[in-house]
């Protein structure tokens, strides 16, 4: 915005103001969306909240994102063009106007007719916003989100996406068009299509891990509950000796309640092996529904719908202006990323045709470790736990 400075003319120091190179171009940028009538102050705040804009820290108080107030007070004051209001008349001021006074009018304009009729939240909804990241701040060591914009010329009003630190001044990435952007990210949705034969024989593999844990689930829960009887038969013989007067009343009461806590895990496990590991079956088979031709999902999807499975894909998405298009880059999830891996695996290795199937080797209960978080590998023990191992890739996304 604008701040408050000193210069010297002649021999006299005057009060002036100088620009604020960080907050001025957002206010401008701030101006310039509202007059397009397609953001209300709420939305408009936090669009600015989402690019950094702050405000000054005093003596008194810290810094903050602007409110709805304050912002409203902003767009309302035709500082911004430039004058001073002082006794109820405008005067020119000594500060470089920040927005043409035609621009501040329709903003004003805005404002006034919302205010008769009570300004109504109107969101204008694209399924990009928040999801794409510049690629050339990136690379400058920056983490900047691409941030919706409308600019109005030649007959129309036109849609971009721009790098919220270009609006700084910290970076040179010329404004991408949406729908430049939306097939760019179409084709790099396209791209996550795993050949179908691989995804057949990574099912055939979760499969196969199912039935395994069919199997060793009992071994599981086996084990489980002979420490569980174990436990009760130990709580027993404190009760009786607390009863008899054997022994210090304090340490039995703090064995027994040790004893009831080790008890509690075990049945908390009991409860949730079995859900967990079908869940994780459950999981990387969606995965797999996913990943079969994600180019075609994505373009039957409605638009709300697209932002879940380019989340479930990718954790970071980034786009970059070429001389001849625009390209985006991405991180996979690490769901994702696990299916890639393990259709580079599929296609590497050459498994014998019979395969001889290992028995997974059981743990004595009286061996179990009841304190570890690792109980479960402990009974487990599977080598194939990379089918359903691993978070990322939701299966949320299957209800599309």
């Amino acid at each position: 915005m604008l701040r408050n400075s000193t210069t010297q003319r002649d021999v006299t120091l005057v009060n002036t103001i100088d620009i604020d190179p960080v907050r001025a171009p957002l206010i401008v940028w701030a101006f310039e969306q509202y007059a397009t009538g397609e953001y209300s102050v709420t939305q408009l705040a936090a669009a600015l909240e989402e690019q950094g804009l702050v405000t000054r820290t005093s003596r008194k108080y810290r810094s903050k994102p602007i409110s709805v107030n304050a912002l409203s007070v902003i767009l309302g004051d035709p500082y911004y063009t430039g004058v001073i209001r002082y006794k109820g008349k405008l005067y020119p001021g000594r500060h470089q106007p920040l927005i043409s006074k035609e621009l501040y009018l329709s903003v004003k304009e805005i404002l006034r007719s919302r205010n008769r009729r009570g300004d109504r939240d109107r969101i204008h909804f694209h399924y990009l916003k928040g999801l794409v990241y510049c690629a050339d701040c990136h690379d400058a060591g920056r983490d900047s989100r691409l941030v919706y914009s409308q600019n109005s010329g030649n007959g129309g009003t036109y849609e971009y996406y721009i790098c919220a630190a270009k609006l700084k001044g910290q970076c040179t990435m010329p404004g991408i068009r949406v729908e430049q952007l939306e097939q760019a990210v179409a084709k790099r949705i396209a791209d996550e299509r795993i050949a179908p034969e691989i995804l057949d024989k990574i099912e055939e593999g979760i499969e196969a891990v199912i039935a395994d844990l069919q199997s060793t689930e009992r071994t599981t829960r086996d084990g489980l509950t002979k420490q569980l009887a174990k436990l009760s038969q130990q709580e027993g013989r404190l009760i009786d000796a607390l009863a008899d007067g054997d022994l210090p009343v304090p340490q039995l009461r703090e064995r027994l309640q040790q004893l009831t806590l080790q008890k509690g895990a075990i049945q908390e496990r009991l409860a949730r092996t079995e859900d967990s590991l079908r869940h994780g079956a459950e999981r990387a088979q969606a995965a797999v529904a996913l990943i079969r031709d994600p180019g075609a999902l994505y373009a039957a999807l409605p638009e709300t719908a697209r932002r879940e499975l380019i989340q479930a894909l990718f954790s970071r998405l980034r786009a970059k202006v070429t001389d001849t298009d625009t390209r985006t880059d991405a991180q996979r999830t690490a769901g994702n990323e696990a299916l890639h891996t393990l259709s580079n695996h599929v296609l590497e290795s050459t498994p014998p045709a019979t395969a001889e199937r290992k028995k997974i080797p059981g743990i004595p209960a009286e061996d179990l470790d009841v304190e570890s978080e690792s109980l479960h590998s402990q009974v487990i023990g599977s080598n194939k736990t990379y089918f359903v191992a691993g978070a990322g890739l939701e299966p949320a996304t299957s209800r599309l």
